[in-house]
């Protein structure tokens, strides 16, 4: 795998964070690859059913592709009939050059680059070197091919003809009708029979042939071949191609028109943006310069997954991505896969968690359970044990980041923010066993959002059994979380008695956790049935109990320091070890699945595994700590041989291959990064300061760009263990103990 040429302080991140590599070197078929602000924004406002009919731009062990085809192979072959630039054509001798499937490449002849604003292939021929650049330009109705033939030998033709195809996908019929085209500017458009939308194809020069592939009154493929003329001397030859999209033929042929006018600009706005982008958001520099990569890596995927279009009820902005087999229906989760993104992203840009925060309760019921979210324009039913928790934890962490108080008191419909969450929290209180003092889940265990109450969601019934019959050892620990963050709510709005109330709740089922969970055969938090006896699952959610609990307010969880231990000793033991981190089930129970895309069976779940690193490092596990966390950053920059541009939902527990059917990108991504900022530099959100305690494995590190209220926060460790916080550019405090409380006000 190729670097970069570009230095991270020339200011332009975007190119230091390209990186190459060969389709022999996959080992994971590379499937669509999509930036969220180019085609996904298209489906939310077109309201195709799935993003990958759009447009699917892979790189199999043949060249360039839609996608991997039904049957080929694991490397990614795939059939002819799927390529998008199928060949390049010496118009003076009629030679030809393939740039896809049907004819297998050579070693070498082909690589492909990866950066934030694009991804270009380069074919290597004897005689010419082809490049083929995807650009997705800024919230556009389409896309760019940016297309460069460099003569390799004296004399060479300067004419070329490109084809370019306008083809369904997966190895279906376009079957498209009211087709049309002009040879001037290379155009055709057509519309879809499907949804009646239009698509249409051009280029910056004017086409030899088109031909519509016409079946009767269907339009099975359409083919158009440009002819390019260069200025010769062994000179390159650049020309743009583009496909555009739109309610009608007419809209999408003007749409085209659009790509067209202008595509260098487009281009140069495109790198502008990701450069001024990647600049601003927080920076992690190590002597590992790989790790700082993939750190910058999870914000450029984090970006490509937004979708800043509205949909439905869904403004713009706080709707991202999940993977290429999507429905366009978007899916909000306040406290679970979006909110960890903005977690995070409140020490960049803290609008749309304040966005999200007042999104999900206005536009959802008012009393009883907190809502999950939508699925498109249906609110979901029921809700999972940690979604108040999680929800609460990303308030009360974006009450402190911004200082803005007042979203506790805002009106939602006729009650405050605050009293939803109050009334929510009591709505899940009947959960509570007077027995065992332990939470228990709906007898609807198996339903994603459980609508038989508190759901277990991920929590599947044939691994961990019925919700009425065991009680979930993460679901008391996230409720031991929710009074903790509840506890911290209240005493920042001065209601003292309502704090001291939710802590002695927080303290009560803490309490039950520890006698009725804990096996201390075991050395591992379990299930526990109504008779008394523990389950037989042992996997993430043990894990989650004692070192997580509520992964927004606090990375902390609910085991003491010796259980903690013991915890961080099963990470490296045989049944959970791995290459790629801890696998969220102990490889001897009977229902392990290394490939499983369930968060608790096997694999790794960017939502459950990612957050094992912070919780160690809140513990006070620092060697195993650090060991989860280069697992995790490895993984991530890996993906099996498809670098740091493809971050996946679930990974093959043994190969770290992201598992096909939960492909890119995450838009939990940026949780992994907790594990540095929360585990590493120990940033904690306090009443009255923002805490550091820096333990870290480097000799020296800088966490740069964090914004803090009207503050930008560098926090630098030092080669000789000095610990220096840089406020606004100026240097703010000094530590020899890696320790700093810094007062809210020093960012006022």
């Amino acid at each position: 795998m190729g670097s970069a040429k570009q230095p991270m302080n020339s200011g332009k991140p975007n190119d230091w964070l390209g990186y190459d590599i060969a389709p022999g070197e996959l080992t994971t078929p590379l499937r669509p690859a999509m930036w969220g602000n180019g085609q996904l924004e298209l489906m939310a406002e077109l309201g195709r059913p799935c993003v990958h009919q759009v447009i699917c731009f892979g790189f199999g062990a043949d060249g360039l592709c839609y996608a991997p085809s039904p049957g080929g192979s694991k490397g990614g072959s795939v059939g002819a009939e799927e390529h998008l630039v199928p060949a390049i054509y010496d118009a003076d001798t009629g030679k030809k050059y393939f740039l896809s499937a049907g004819v297998p490449l050579a070693e070498g002849q082909a690589t492909v680059t990866f950066r934030p604003d694009r991804q270009t292939w380069r074919y290597t021929f004897d005689d010419i070197v082809v490049e083929v650049s995807l650009i997705l330009p800024r919230v556009q109705p389409g896309y760019l091919f940016k297309v460069q033939i460099e003569p390799q030998v004296a004399g060479q033709s300067r004419k070329w003809i490109i084809c370019h195809e306008l083809r369904g996908f997966h190895g279906n019929w376009l079957q498209a009708t009211e087709a049309e085209y002009q040879l001037a500017g290379s155009r055709a458009w057509c519309k879809s029979p499907k949804n009646g939308h239009g698509e249409a194809i051009g280029a910056t020069a004017d086409a030899q042939v088109v031909n519509l592939g016409l079946d009767a009154q269907l339009a099975n493929d359409i083919m158009v071949k440009s002819l390019v003329e260069g200025a010769g001397n062994g000179q390159a030859t650049q020309v743009y191609l583009a496909r555009a999209f739109g309610n009608t033929p007419q809209e999408a042929k003007e749409n085209l028109a659009k790509l067209l006018d202008s595509p260098e600009q487009l281009e140069r706005e495109s790198v502008d943006w990701w450069n001024q982008y990647l600049n601003e958001v927080p920076h992690l520099d190590t002597p590992d310069e790989s790790f700082s990569k993939n750190f910058l890596w999870s914000w450029a995927n984090f970006r490509m997954n937004r979708i800043d279009l509205p949909r439905g009820k869904v403004p713009a902005g706080l709707f991202y991505s999940n993977n290429v087999d999507l429905k366009v229906k978007p899916m909000i989760c306040g406290g679970g896969d979006q909110g960890a993104g903005e977690a995070i992203q409140l020490l960049h840009d803290a609008n749309p968690a304040h966005e999200l925060l007042l999104f999900l309760l206005r536009e959802t019921r008012k009393q009883g359970i907190l809502s999950p979210g939508f699925w498109g324009d249906d609110e979901l039913p029921g809700g999972k044990t940690q979604l108040l928790g999680s929800f609460s934890g990303l308030a009360y962490k974006y009450v402190l980041t911004t200082g803005d108080l007042k979203l506790l008191h805002e009106d939602i419909g006729g009650i405050t923010f605050l009293e939803r969450l109050e009334g929510a929290l009591e709505a899940q209180l009947p959960y509570q066993d007077e027995e065992t003092g332990l939470f228990w889940t709906g007898d609807d265990v198996t339903a994603c959002y459980g609508a038989g109450g508190l759901g277990g969601g991920e929590g599947m019934n044939s691994i961990r059994g019925q919700g009425s019959e065991v009680f979930f050892c993460n679901h008391s620990s996230a409720m031991y979380g929710t009074f903790l963050v509840f506890a911290d709510i209240e005493e920042l709005v001065g209601n003292d008695e309502k704090s001291l109330r939710y802590r002695r709740m927080a303290e009560d089922v803490h309490k039950a956790i520890q006698t009725h969970l804990w096996n201390e055969e075991l050395g591992f938090f379990c299930d526990l049935r109504r008779d008394g006896s523990f389950t037989d699952y042992q996997g993430i959610s043990g894990f989650w109990t004692g070192l997580v609990a509520n992964q927004f307010y606090r990375p902390g969880g609910a085991a003491t320091p010796e259980q903690a231990e013991k915890l961080a000793a099963w990470c490296s033991h045989p049944d959970f070890v791995s290459d790629f981190g801890m696998v969220s089930l102990a490889r001897s129970n009977p229902y392990y699945e290394p490939d499983s895309y369930k968060g608790f069976a096997g694999g790794f779940d960017m939502h459950w595994t990612n957050q094992v690193p912070a919780g160690l490092y809140a513990h006070g596990c620092y060697e195993e700590a650090d060991r989860q966390m280069f697992k995790l950053f490895r993984r991530l920059g890996e993906n099996a041989g498809l670098g740091p541009r493809y971050r996946g939902e679930c990974y093959h527990a043994d190969t770290g291959e992201i598992l096909p059917w939960r492909f890119p990108n995450y838009p939990c991504i940026l949780s992994a990064l907790t594990s540095v900022i929360e585990g590493v530099f120990g940033l904690r959100w306090t009443k009255d300061a923002l805490t550091v305690y820096v333990n870290s494995p480097w000799p020296w590190v800088k966490l740069s760009n964090l914004r803090i209220r009207k503050s930008l926060l560098d926090l630098e460790l030092t080669a000789d263990g000095t610990l220096i916080a840089i406020v606004n550019g100026t240097e703010t405090a000094r530590s020899d103990d890696g320790k700093f409380v810094l007062p809210w006000e020093l960012f006022d």
